[in-house]
């Protein structure tokens, strides 16, 4: 199954609290997935590296047994910049990794 997932960050403002929400859907249907599996004792797991690679943050999710289609976390970039986030989750038995890049002020 090809895999949409989009990601929603509540604030790109240095030492603010950030909650970051991967929604994960099926790419042919648009339909959420609901059957995540638990990956490394939680729904998913969150890797941030800011540019200079000075920055770096694992991220847990605020609810653990989570299944899907929404997984969140929540951190806060300590300086601005530009940080790379790699989220991790595990379906149908095969763990795959999104990345996404976020501009922080």
């Amino acid at each position: 199954m090809i895999k949409k997932i989009e990601l929603l960050v509540s604030s790109t403002k240095a030492n603010e609290d950030v909650n970051l929400t991967f929604n994960i859907m099926d790419a042919k249907t648009d339909e959420g997935i609901n059957n995540l599996e638990q990956y490394l004792g939680a729904v998913g797991h969150v890797v941030i590296l800011s540019e200079d690679a000075e920055q770096y943050l694992h991220v847990h999710p605020t609810e653990e047994k989570a299944t899907g289609p929404k997984a969140e976390f929540m951190t806060s970039f300590p300086h601005s910049g530009i940080y790379k986030i790699w989220g991790q989750f595990q379906h149908d038995g095969k763990v795959f990794t999104v990345p996404f890049v976020v501009d922080v002020k």
